[in-house]
């Protein structure tokens, strides 16, 4: 009988180039590698029973990806961590594992949204104090309209207002701009970072190519009840 192991992993580096379809590749050759046997889907075109939260866009480092896993061999979390962390490559890690009860929640179908933080050169030489009152007006705003193409490719109008759960300053390093948000990240409503990115950019009047903005999602969050929790709590 298979077990479900939930992983929590960091994606960071050089690792943040690599594609979300290479990461499911890198994983299941590192399970092959370690002697670690997958399950399989039953059917035609069977594959490997791993269910994964919101795929990462490319560029983003993270430090809170979740993936389920189910695997034959009944092993220790502990020595399935060890035994994949030896196989996989510098600056993607397995940093937490548990035993799946059956009772949580599916990551795919739960995730609502990802804590981010962005890194923007201070074009504008802004204070934080200023920061924080371009960021709190922002916020305070009834609708945020922007232009985007929908699934069929054709352009149309969204309200982004509902998916910014919070938007903060942190700080101001090394004339960057240091801002932290929540945003929606899940297959009920999903913010794109390249949706969000230019709207705030333009609101700021800092004449940035969003792609140099550095971007990190610390983790990721699903309702339990009325509380936002990670998925490992």
């Amino acid at each position: 009988m298979s077990i479900t192991m939930r992983v929590k992993y960091i994606k960071i580096k050089d690792m943040i180039y690599i594609s979300h379809l290479d990461v499911q590749s890198l994983f299941q050759r590192a399970f092959r590698r370690a002697g670690i046997s997958l399950s399989y889907s039953q059917g035609y075109n069977p594959h490997p029973k791993m269910s994964y939260g919101n795929a990462l866009a490319l560029g983003v480092e993270s430090y809170g990806e979740y993936v389920d896993i189910d695997i034959e061999n009944d092993i220790s979390e502990e020595e399935l961590m060890t035994s994949i962390n030896a196989q996989l490559p510098e600056g993607i890690k397995f940093v937490k594992c548990l035993r799946r009860d059956g009772s949580e929640r599916a990551l795919a179908s739960n995730i609502e949204y990802g804590d981010y933080e962005f890194y923007v050169d201070n074009l504008r030489d802004y204070s934080l104090e200023c920061l924080k009152d371009k960021l709190d007006y922002f916020l305070n705003q009834e609708e945020i309209l922007v232009t985007k193409k929908n699934k069929k490719k054709q352009l149309v109008e969204v309200d982004i207002r509902p998916m910014i759960q919070k938007l903060y300053p942190i700080d101001i390093i090394e004339g960057r701009l240091h801002i932290g948000a929540l945003l929606a990240t899940g297959s009920k409503q999903n913010l794109n970072t390249n949706v969000f990115l230019p709207c705030i950019l333009a609101y700021l009047d800092i004449e940035l190519d969003y792609l140099d903005v550095d971007i990190i999602r610390n983790d990721l969050y699903m309702y339990i009840g009325s509380s936002l929790v990670k998925p490992m709590e």
